[in-house]
């Protein structure tokens, strides 16, 4: 009986010294600009190094169009940009949510709604941004288990999601070679643009529906309800789109209408720069949702004379 005792004290052990060690690498890579600095990202959200006026959420449409330079000096109110990158709805609120958790609290959000925020998809945009995250996790493990190659061992058993050693070698070095700010971080206050040309074949593209997911739609009222129990002011935009390729998506008006008669039961605003002569200038754009770094600092100046007057 002592033997047996001795041997799962034994494993206990090991298994949490392992732990601490996974950890301790898993810290390390929280630093690293790891896919496209959204590792620093979440990082910063979790050790609450956010302490902001005003927050702006959404996908890379966020990311890349709101520049929280040009808020600040517009608005005078110290902004961040929390745009996810590649993400839905799902796990932009998540990342709302460990927002709130560990940081102060805004006076405002800006969220940037697109015609895709619910589309369902099966797994998530570079899933292995989560991985430094993971061990002991259950909350992200609630939130990523419905998705493709989710497996409950990487949340349980210490370096477990780290076994293929030369992919996370090979992200390193890339991570490694990406421009950083003086502080390490690749993006600032959040915020990443980008100097690229025009980039799209027409031929290529196919107009089709938005597979929109009803069942994660209601998180959007879960956001609203939070915010108002917050006092926090929230303040929905559609950033522009290059029109052409608007028609692409076949229920997009659909969707559009959808969001305003939610945000109109809540007497929200929905700032929608669709039809904006920003969205009918190729200039601004390098593909048909994404705009240049000239472009995100002509709609943010745009976006803050607006906002102006909506803050309160």
């Amino acid at each position: 009986m002592k033997f047996i005792k001795y041997i799962l004290v034994t494993l206990v052990a090991i298994y949490f010294l392992t732990g601490f060690g996974d950890l301790i690498y898993s810290n390390s890579l929280k630093e690293k600009a790891l896919f496209s600095g959204e590792v620093q990202e979440w990082n910063r959200v979790n050790q609450g190094k956010i302490d902001v006026d005003l927050a702006v959420f959404g996908s890379s449409r966020a990311m890349i169009h709101i520049n929280p330079q040009i808020l600040e000096d517009s608005l005078h109110m110290k902004t961040h940009n929390l745009g996810l990158n590649g993400s839905k709805f799902k796990m932009q609120y998540y990342r709302f949510l460990k927002y709130l958790d560990n940081n102060p609290h805004p006076k405002t959000i800006v969220w940037n709604l697109d015609t895709f925020s619910f589309s369902h998809i099966d797994e998530v945009f570079q899933p292995n941004q989560y991985v430094p995250f993971m061990l002991w996790n259950y909350k992200l493990y609630t939130y990523l288990k419905e998705y493709e190659n989710a497996d409950w061992k990487d949340y349980l058993i210490p370096f477990y999601r780290y076994e293929d050693r030369k992919y996370w070698q090979d992200e390193i070095k890339k991570a490694e070679k990406e421009t950083v700010d003086k502080n390490g971080y690749f993006r600032q206050k959040g915020f990443k643009s980008y100097n690229r040309k025009w980039n799209v074949n027409w031929a290529t593209l196919k107009a089709k529906d938005a597979e929109f997911d009803a069942d994660v739609y209601p998180l959007i009222e879960n956001l609203i309800k939070r915010c108002q129990q917050e006092n926090i002011q929230l303040i929905f935009t559609i950033a522009p789109e290059f029109y052409k390729g608007q028609d692409y998506m076949l229920n997009r008006n659909e969707i559009v209408e959808r969001y305003k008669k939610t945000l109109k039961q809540y007497d929200l605003p929905l700032l929608d720069y669709s039809k904006d002569s920003i969205s009918y200038q190729q200039k601004w754009f390098y593909n048909t949702t994404h705009l240049n770094d000239k472009g995100a600092d002509e709609f943010t100046r745009k976006l803050a004379r607006d906002l102006q007057i909506l803050m309160h």
